[in-house]
């Protein structure tokens, strides 16, 4: 089998090489770009995940991201964050952000998220849920934010509700769809897609 690739855009240095020195030690196959200009040279390779900074000199991580998807690579993204913006996490959540991780973070917790992200596994996420007619569009969008790993704070955080109500809303999602907990929602959604 061969190594997964990921391309890490981070414009800190000390964070950038962390990052790409720890994933290669786990047995990544991993580059590093400073900045949106080096990350587009580097796209013309071909990448299984992309873990962009949403906040880059010059160049926004949105901005970045809508760019790969509108070329149509289909690598998996993760957007880091170093602040707690609803709008700007939404906004990347909806252009195709397939995690949303917030900083700090360690190299243990980013090898768990690519762990997770399996090739064109979360382009369908969306499109699996949404075969669940009995789930309103609200409670599909917060089905989607916890297949993507999202916690119940982040959940909550993003759809603007507090923390019991997302906890509320998730216990009822889960009895309509017919599972008890996160695992058993991952078993049904994530662990046998394709």
């Amino acid at each position: 089998m061969s190594k997964r690739r990921v391309l890490v855009v981070e414009d800190e240095i000390d964070a950038r090489e962390l990052l790409v020195l720890g994933l290669q030690d786990l047995g990544y196959e991993c580059q590093g770009a400073a900045d949106g200009h080096q990350m587009l040279a580097a796209m013309r390779d071909s990448w299984d995940v992309l873990v962009l900074d949403i906040v880059l000199p010059g160049a926004d991580g949105i901005e970045l991201l809508n760019a790969v998807r509108t070329a149509g690579l289909s690598c998996s993204v993760v957007i880091m964050s170093s602040f707690a913006s609803k709008e700007r996490a939404i906004a990347a959540l909806n252009s195709g952000a397939d995690y949303l991780l917030e900083k700090p973070f360690d190299v243990a917790q980013l090898h768990a998220v690519l762990q997770n992200l399996a090739p064109a596994r979360t382009a369908s996420l969306e499109s699996r849920v949404a075969e669940y007619t009995s789930l309103s569009p609200r409670e599909r969008e917060l089905v989607v934010y916890v297949l993507k790993g999202l916690s119940n704070e982040e959940v909550a955080h993003l759809g603007g509700i507090n923390l019991q109500s997302a906890k509320n809303a998730l216990s009822r999602i889960y009895a309509k769809i017919g599972v008890t907990n996160r695992r058993e929602l991952f078993s049904l959604f994530v662990d046998d897609a394709p």
